[in-house]
């Protein structure tokens, strides 16, 4: 006699599915690059990233769906159980953040659900939520990048540099200065001066506004090429001379770019 099979369930040997739901779009309407931008968040707040598989998207509102390895699947529903509890460590709480802000800038709002019996359920409030507001710092730093443009025709003469990755617009300073940082375009400096600065609900800081004062320029020579020439001077190198090195360019709390 034939023994009845059991059903199957999201916990069995297939491994188990989470759902990601985003309630203002349906799959028609869905920008690709935004619902890129939705995965790319959601796997880093899943984690194990090798053992989760995209599973398509669900019709009607904007179903996400995430395939997970049955070895991982605990490790999965460990962490997004700290989520939940706003106890997971830095990547996964900045991804759960960074969701939340796209469903609010999106007026939408999203749930994240483990599908097995009982899983666990995720809200992200979205446009539910009021984005927490943070006043701009001014003081004086300094903003080291290269040099990318000069424009301007009046006194106040704008600059434009490449940052850690980033374009910069919001520099100025006068005639003086941009002269002789034209003779520096395309080449790394530390620009010196006084900024605002200012940070997102996610704690990301941006430059706003820089008034050059100095500046100074910089050698383009990598921390591994720096290290070997300070090496051949006479002197004692500890274990920390790569600490002490970050502490001596950035300051004790490793702050850059003005210390914001």
């Amino acid at each position: 006699m034939a023994m009845p099979s059991k059903p199957k369930s999201a916990v069995s040997g297939e491994g188990t599915a989470f759902q990601f739901k985003i309630d203002a779009y349906s799959p028609a309407t869905m920008p690709m690059a935004r619902l890129a931008q939705y995965m790319a968040e959601l796997a880093l707040l899943l984690g194990e990233q090798n053992a989760v598989h995209f599973n398509g998207v669900t019709k009607g509102s904007t179903v996400l769906n995430a395939k997970i390895d049955r070895e991982a699947a605990p490790k999965v529903r460990d962490r997004v159980a700290s989520v939940r509890a706003g106890k997971a460590p830095g990547e996964p709480m900045r991804a759960f953040n960074t969701l939340n802000r796209f469903l609010r800038d999106d007026n939408a709002i999203g749930v994240l659900r483990d599908t097995a019996p009982r899983g666990i359920v995720v809200r992200f409030p979205g446009r539910e939520s009021i984005e927490e507001k943070f006043a701009s710092i001014r003081q004086q730093g300094s903003v080291d990048g290269i040099v990318t443009g000069i424009r301007g025709k009046d006194d106040t003469i704008h600059i434009t540099i490449q940052s850690e990755g980033q374009q910069i617009s919001g520099c100025e300073t006068n005639r003086t200065i941009a002269k002789q940082l034209g003779a520096k375009l395309f080449e790394p400096v530390r620009l010196f001066g006084r900024g605002r600065w200012s940070r997102d609900s996610v704690g990301v800081w941006s430059l706003q506004y820089f008034k050059i004062e100095s500046f100074e320029a910089l050698q383009d020579t990598s921390l591994t090429d720096a290290l070997t020439a300070l090496r051949e001077i006479p002197t004692e190198w500890g274990d920390d001379a790569y600490s002490d090195l970050g502490k001596l360019r950035h300051g004790p709390g490793g702050q850059r770019n003005g210390g914001h």
